[in-house]
C-alpha cells in the first residue's frame, strides 16, 4: 500500500489491526473503488475498516481571463 499513489501515510500498529493508512481521493466513489479493486485484491487482506473524513484539500478556481 505504501507504493500506491493514493496513499499518503501507512504505519504498522499493534492491537486489533496490523496497519493504519491515510489516503486522498476525489470522492467516496474513488475511495470505494480503491478499497474494492486495489486493497481487496491484496492476497493477505482478510478484512478492513474505513473511516472517511471528507474535506477539501485544495481547490483552484479561475475566472474569465485568468491564466
Amino acid at each position: 500500500m505504501a507504493g500506491h499513489p493514493e496513499i499518503s501515510f501507512v504505519a504498522a500498529t499493534t492491537g486489533p489491526s496490523n496497519l493504519v493508512a491515510s489516503g486522498v481521493f476525489h470522492g467516496l466513489r474513488d475511495l470505494y473503488h480503491y478499497l474494492d479493486h486495489r486493497v481487496g485484491a491484496l492476497p493477505d487482506v482478510r478484512s478492513m475498516e474505513t473511516a472517511p473524513v471528507p474535506r477539501e484539500v485544495k481547490r483552484l478556481v479561475y475566472g474569465v481571463g485568468t491564466p
